[in-house]
């Protein structure tokens, strides 16, 4: 009897649609945190032990669990505090603001909303494995929990691919807006769900440095630093743009961090199925409703 070889994972698929995740989620934070990604990467942190009712955080366990200077946490810390985002109490710090209100509730729901949308894609194209209906209610924290530990895990896993996390957004954002051709067309997701098969050259879609620059509230200077820099490496320029290199994607290094990230992507949504998110009807989850993709013209 033979035994035939289970289908290759759908990395190129969920690779894409985490980009669009995280655009239109960086895209609302980044404005409320000055540009700085870290900073907002230590508030979702301190958010996610925050739903879990955890104790306050010393500040170099916050360093530890995202890999940043002790020193780089403090003075990131110091601005949250600053700006009354979190504050500091016996043991550490917490968070002063809750997810319902004031900034931090329309960044919450976009959060959320924005995951609910990756399952729905996800779903649509047969990309998630199917999850028994939980018995419990589903209620959105655990949602928005879910949301922050994927972030958390993505950036984690992608330590080695890029040089530092404003590196891996910005490589994030125009693979969001490169891959637009097959992240809209379901027959096309389909078709160039997996590493294995590797989508035209001429279904990218270029983005240009300053559209960056606009969408993620950075300076455009910023961007073109950094940009000189990854040219090098995961993305290349064209005449109309920014679009990433395949070959890169497609390099043992890429494809090990997309297999982790998958990895930890299944185990988050089984521990969300446990918690009663509605895999079967995904849309009936969301808060706000769908998030509009992140404008790239």
């Amino acid at each position: 009897m033979t035994v035939s070889a289970p289908p290759p994972p759908p990395l190129r698929a969920m690779t894409r649609l985490l980009a669009e995740m995280q655009t239109t989620i960086l895209s609302t934070a980044l404005p409320l945190f000055d540009g700085r990604v870290d900073r907002f990467m230590i508030f979702t942190l301190l958010v996610r032990r925050m739903i879990d009712g955890g104790r306050p955080t010393p500040v170099l366990a916050v360093a530890e669990s995202l890999g940043l200077p002790f020193e780089t946490t403090r003075r990131h810390v110091a601005e949250l505090t600053a700006a009354g985002w979190v504050g500091r109490e016996r043991g550490g710090i917490v968070v002063h603001v809750g997810v319902e209100d004031g900034p931090v509730a329309r960044l919450a729901t976009v959060t959320h909303d924005a995951m609910v949308r990756f399952i729905e894609d996800m779903g649509a194209i047969d990309a998630l494995p199917d999850y028994p209906p939980a018995a419990r209610p589903y209620h959105w924290y655990a949602g928005l929990a879910a949301a922050a530990d994927l972030m958390l895990s993505v950036a984690s896993t992608n330590t080695e691919t890029h040089q530092d996390r404003m590196d891996l957004v910005l490589f994030s954002t125009v693979l969001c807006a490169s891959s637009r051709a097959l992240t809209l067309d379901p027959v096309l997701a389909r078709a160039y769900a997996t590493l294995d098969v590797v989508p035209p050259e001429g279904t990218k879609r270029p983005v240009r440095t300053r559209r960056l620059a606009a969408l993620l509230g950075l300076s455009e200077a910023t961007v073109r630093r950094r940009i000189d820099r990854l040219i090098e490496g995961p993305l290349m320029m064209l005449d109309g743009g920014l679009v990433t290199r395949e070959a890169w994607l497609s390099s043992p290094m890429a494809r090990e961090a997309s297999a982790a990230s998958y990895a930890n992507l299944r185990r988050l949504m089984g521990a969300l199925a446990a918690q009663g998110f509605p895999f079967d009807a995904p849309a009936s989850a969301y808060r706000a409703g769908r998030p509009a993709p992140a404008a790239f013209d």
